[in-house]
């Protein structure tokens, strides 16, 4: 019998904060073309996505355009099945 190894989804949060207005928009417009949910809050973006994988992608695309630092937590998100589901945080802080 063989092992089939599932892709297993976990969410993900994108923090963009002390960006430039302009600089914002493009972010914006990136995001919504990997079909990602938005949020404006007071000081920035909050960018939800339904894989990480998928967020890693957008973070070396905007990666290419501007310069930011970033940093990454988990939490614990509960479990599914006997799985242990983590909800992953990046947090990118314009320079």
């Amino acid at each position: 019998m063989y092992k089939v190894n599932k892709v297993v989804n976990h969410p993900c949060i994108i923090q963009v904060r002390d960006v430039k207005r302009e600089k914002m928009e493009i972010v914006k417009n990136m995001a919504l073309k990997r079909n990602a949910e938005i949020e404006d809050s007071k000081n920035g973006l909050d960018i939800y996505f339904e894989d990480v994988n998928e967020a890693r992608k957008f973070i070396s695309k905007l990666r290419k355009s501007m310069r930011f630092k970033i940093k990454m937590s988990t939490k614990y998100a509960g479990l599914r099945g006997s799985r242990v589901r983590v909800l992953f945080v990046y947090s990118l802080r314009g320079c």
